[in-house]
Order: structure tokens, then sequence, then C-alpha cells
């Protein structure tokens, strides 16, 4: 499983975010962070561009 961080530029929603680092970590702790993030709030989103 591979954990992405990103920022954004520009205006929020009309242009991709930028990467900035990819991590690769266990499914078992990729699974932690996700519930982790769930519990404080987070939610899943729908896709926002469009693949070319």
């Amino acid at each position: 499983m591979f954990v992405d961080t990103g920022k954004i530029v520009g205006v929020l929603e009309k242009e991709p975010l930028v990467m900035i680092t990819t991590v690769s970590v266990d499914i078992d702790i990729a699974r932690e962070i996700y519930e982790r993030l769930i519990s404080q709030g987070w939610s899943k989103t729908e896709e926002v561009w469009k693949k070319k």
C-alpha cells in the first residue's frame, strides 16, 4: 500500500494537487492509518479530476 502526501496549488478543486512524498507501508499499517484518520473526522471523497 502506498501513502501519498501533497499540497494544494492554485484554486482548490480546479487544479490537481502537487504530490510531495510517496511512502510504501504494510497493508496492516495502512489500515491503521485509515481508521485513525476516519476516527479524527476525515472522510472518504470522490475523485475530483478526470483522468486523461
